[in-house]
């Protein structure tokens, strides 16, 4: 799809063999952004997988009110998990030696 020109934007490790990656490119004159999973391979590079998403520029507002809803759920989530027990946080210290 690297018709006209891409620029990697940012990405992050995802694992030890995939990176995500969100690119800007332009494709016959109109510009899409781009977020893929990059694997890995044998020779060191990464290469594109099919597990992405390429949408217009256009819709760059929807995309970021969509990712907003979907931080502040983790948020509400995350905050109405139980906390864990006090003792799954530390390990037991190991009983004392017999003399």
């Amino acid at each position: 799809m690297a018709d006209d020109k891409d620029k990697v934007v940012d990405s992050f490790k995802r694992n030890a063999t995939e990176e995500v990656r969100g690119t800007v490119r332009t494709y016959r004159g109109k510009q899409y952004m781009d977020m893929r999973i990059y694997y890995l391979d044998d020779a060191g590079e990464y290469k594109p997988t099919k597990k992405g998403i390429n949408l217009s520029v256009d819709l760059l507002g929807e995309l970021t009110r969509m990712v907003e809803k979907l931080a502040k759920a983790v948020q509400e989530e995350q905050a109405a998990a139980p906390a864990p027990a006090p003792d799954a946080e530390a390990p037991k210290p190991p009983p004392p030696e017999a003399k």
